[in-house]
């Protein structure tokens, strides 16, 4: 696997922790410093698990790369369509999320039974069953993992986009209100949307590239 995988899916959580704090900030404001560290080590290792069952699924092999391909572009897809609604522009981000929604009214209830947290178990049971909650960006994540071609790269790439969203989510456990209320903000926002979509257009630019390229084997495998 091309370190580009892991390094795309890094950035994609450092860009748009401001939709991870949208998304789970509630519950991450509440948690105090004490858990905070249990409930995002818990949120890292099943993105890693979602990971590398995605790659487990997604695992191509010859004349399958456009498969690969088209999942990467569906990552692109994602960022950018994230990167329209933090910027306040129409997007398809509900339509996008509500894809996951049937198993997170599953998982919901079960997670919500371990808050408040009592202890570091309780944390780390907490936070892998957060993991599930609806995100866009996630789902991108996901596809770039699936593409990644075996089951530890695929863990790989969901271990660094969740280490991406790490910093901005335990800045809002350790600072709530003030970093809640700053990432609120509508410029703070559309500048982290910019971002974002810039990002996406980056990845979609190279994979037009790649797709045009007179190597390229998307499309077709010499014989």
């Amino acid at each position: 696997m091309s370190i580009t995988v892991p390094v795309v899916a890094l950035g994609m959580g450092l860009l748009g922790s401001t939709h991870c704090v949208a998304m789970c900030g509630g519950i991450t404001s509440v948690l105090g410093s004490r858990r905070t560290l249990a409930f995002q080590l818990g949120r890292v290792v099943a993105y890693g698990a979602i990971g590398a069952i995605a790659a487990s699924f997604g695992a191509v092999r010859g004349d399958l790369e456009p498969v690969r391909f088209g999942l990467r572009a569906l990552a692109a897809v994602c960022m950018l369509t994230v990167g329209l609604h933090l910027a306040g522009l129409p997007s398809s981000v509900k339509l996008l999320e509500s894809a996951g929604a049937p198993l997170w009214r599953r998982i919901a209830p079960l997670a919500k039974r371990f808050v408040p947290l009592r202890s570091t178990s309780d944390a780390l049971v907490a936070g892998g069953l957060w993991a599930f909650m609806p995100c866009g960006l996630l789902y991108g994540a996901i596809a770039l993992a699936a593409s990644a071609g075996s089951t530890m790269d695929g863990a790989a790439t969901m271990l660094a986009f969740g280490l991406g969203t790490v910093p901005a989510m335990v800045s809002v456990s350790f600072l709530a209100r003030r970093v809640t209320k700053a990432f609120a903000t509508p410029w703070v926002r559309r500048g982290a949307g910019a971002l974002v979509l810039a990002f996406g257009l980056w990845s979609a630019t190279g994979l037009a590239r790649e797709a045009l390229s007179p190597t390229a084997h998307v499309c077709c495998h010499p014989r």
